[in-house]
């Protein structure tokens, strides 16, 4: 008599149920795996490469591209109407340049939000970042204040760079770089940047936990130094934090000829108060008296826009040519006059510019050590 073997189903449903679990568990992990990965290409997406030349070279990308929208519907005038296309391309570099602006009136805004690829451990915005942004600012910088030097083909080198840290920014936090001129000689240009950000009152009306940090209330002597290039209102010390405070020591060269900063900034209609006028006698363009008791504006350009610099900004190769020493020929030194040359700024810009380079004496120093 045969006996049949009974084969049981147990083993071979549990094999299955093992396989089909397993099967899930790949594919659970297999999408949860690819959300991760795109969690952290979407966090760290402002480090990926180009990402950096893109940020920096855009302000100056978008000026070319909005001269160049201008000039384009301009540029098939017929003789007829030629006079009113030149018209309309000298309001346009009004508009476009800083004329009638005081040097150390002069500021311009980077806002900015401290993102994950940016920040260190310690949930704080890491100190290698701020060189980057400060490139950044540099870029909108010089946009605003050299328009007509970037499209002779001028570039900005930068030297050095000096931080003071004051407080840790958040990570996320949404914050802003207040940049503006601290001084400048026959080469050298210094930038300072505050790194700040707005302070939120709590809706009961009770003061913010924290309280704002500027540089006069720190003791050591280098706070004491950068306190005197920090130009604050009272407005300002209530309603921002300060967080870090950047000087950056820069020179401006078309091709490798070094362009004086004060040529640079007379070029594109920056000047003094009119009662910080100098060296008009040698000026023969100037012929009126100053209205001392009314400031400079686009719709009161100063006589070293109109008589001089705005004739340059509108004939790019004459412009070319004064920045690659030109300039030198040029008896009036109009430049010095919207600089103030020889007059009161002589003292507020000697005090600023011993501040800036005792900065940067003092790194320099540590060079020598190691060099015996």
């Amino acid at each position: 008599m045969i006996r049949r073997r009974r084969t049981s189903l147990a083993p071979a449903f549990f094999l299955y149920l093992l396989s089909s679990t397993s099967t899930k568990t790949s594919s659970a992990l297999s999408i949860i795996s690819k959300y991760v990965l795109y969690a952290i290409i979407l966090a760290n997406v402002r480090g990926a490469p180009a990402t950096w030349h893109w940020r920096v070279f855009w302000p100056i990308i978008k000026y070319n591209l909005q001269f160049l929208a201008f000039r384009v519907p301009n540029f098939f005038a017929t003789v007829a109407n030629r006079t009113e296309r030149d018209r309309r391309i000298a309001e346009y570099i009004d508009k476009t340049s800083p004329v009638g602006v005081h040097p150390f009136d002069f500021k311009v805004i980077y806002r900015s939000r401290v993102s994950v690829d940016e920040s260190d451990f310690n949930m704080h915005m890491s100190n290698s970042s701020y060189p980057k942004v400060l490139d950044f600012t540099r870029t909108k910088m010089a946009t605003h204040l050299f328009p007509h030097f970037l499209r002779a083909g001028g570039v900005v080198p930068i030297a050095s760079t000096h931080f003071h840290f004051v407080r840790e920014i958040p990570m996320l936090a949404k914050y802003e770089v207040r940049a503006g001129i601290g001084a400048w000689d026959e080469k050298w240009f210094y930038v300072v940047g505050r790194f700040v950000t707005n302070r939120k009152s709590k809706s009961t009306g009770t003061q913010p936990s924290s309280s704002p940090i500027h540089p006069l209330t720190l003791t050591n002597s280098e706070s004491d130094l950068i306190a005197k290039l920090v130009d604050t209102s009272p407005e300002d010390e209530e309603n921002i934090t300060l967080h870090t405070v950047a000087v950056a020591r820069c020179c401006y060269k078309l091709g490798r000829i070094t362009v004086p900063p004060s040529v640079l900034m007379a070029t594109n209609g920056v000047c003094v108060y009119p009662d910080q006028v100098t060296m008009t006698d040698l000026d023969p363009e100037f012929s009126k008296s100053l209205d001392v008791h009314s400031g400079y504006s686009v719709d009161r350009p100063p006589h070293t826009w109109t008589s001089h610099a705005r004739d340059l900004a509108l004939n790019p190769k004459k412009l070319r040519e004064f920045y690659k020493g030109a300039w030198r020929q040029d008896s009036t030194r109009w430049w010095d006059s919207a600089m103030g040359v020889g007059g009161p700024m002589d003292k507020r810009l000697k005090e600023r510019l011993e501040i800036c380079r005792n900065l940067f004496e003092g790194m320099d120093g540590i060079r020598q050590f190691g060099e015996a």
